[in-house]
Order: C-alpha cells, then sequence, then structure tokens
C-alpha cells in the first residue's frame, strides 16, 4: 500500500520539526488512534526506518570528513599537562582503534578486557603512557 499524500506531508513535517510527534499530530489534526493504526502500517512505518537510516548515514559522512582532525586532536591532548585530560584522551584513541565505547566516566568500573592488542604493544603504550605522566 503506497503513502497517502497527507502521511507524506505529515512525515516530511515530523522530521523537519525535530521529531515532535504531538505538535504534527495535532497541527495535521491527527487523532491518537489514526496515528497508532499508522504506525502499525508498513509502508507507513517502512517509510519513517528509510528516513531514519538516510538520517544516519548523512551524519556519519558528515562527520567521517572530521574524524583525522579529532584523531590529531586526541594525539595531541595525551601530551596535555592535565592527566585527566591525558588519561581521557588515551581512552578514546584506544575506543576508536577498538571500536568500542570507552566512557572516560566509566573508566572505573570493570571493563571486559579486549584482546586484539598484543602483550608486547600493550606493554609499548603503558611505557609511552607513563613517561608521559612523568616527564
Amino acid at each position: 500500500m503506497s503513502l497517502t499524500e497527507k502521511q507524506l506531508i505529515v512525515l516530511d513535517e515530523l522530521f523537519e520539526s525535530g521529531g515532535d510527534e504531538a505538535a504534527v499530530r495535532q497541527k495535521h489534526n491527527i487523532s491518537y488512534g489514526l496515528w497508532q493504526k499508522w504506525l502499525s502500517d508498513e509502508s507507513f512505518s517502512k517509510a519513517i526506518s528509510d528516513r531514519i537510516d538516510s538520517a544516519k548515514r548523512q551524519s556519519r559522512i558528515i562527520l567521517s570528513k572530521y574524524v583525522p582532525l579529532a584523531a590529531a586532536k586526541l594525539v595531541q591532548l595525551c601530551n596535555s599537562e592535565n592527566n585527566e585530560t591525558s588519561r581521557k584522551a588515551a581512552l578514546n584513541i584506544l575506543s576508536l582503534q577498538t571500536g568500542q565505547s570507552l566512557n572516560a566516566d566509566d573508566a572505573d568500573q570493570p571493563v571486559e578486557p579486549v584482546q586484539t592488542i598484543d602483550p608486547a604493544t600493550a606493554s609499548k603504550i603503558l611505557a609511552a603512557l607513563a613517561e608521559n605522566e612523568n616527564p
């Protein structure tokens, strides 16, 4: 089943308004029951999913342009005189390499070790970090 013109207008407005469903429903005089019916419709829900996927793809493209700049900045921050800043930068670099999110605020909590770094490399990293802390 294809989407009606009203559904397409509502979808456009939903994404332009930042996802405020209640405001969009009210503006277009759509009852909660009708909204739920639309959401259960496969075509309508697929249209929403497709737009979300498109928005995610667009943001990844934009962010990918700045990854090298962010990586360079993190490397610079590893040399910060502030130990906490240096530690957080190192954690962020490691999280970029492993693909895991290592939130610096959660660093005090136990984390399951990732077995992607061989012991010799880990030793060199730890030695470099130790040199950084004790100039």
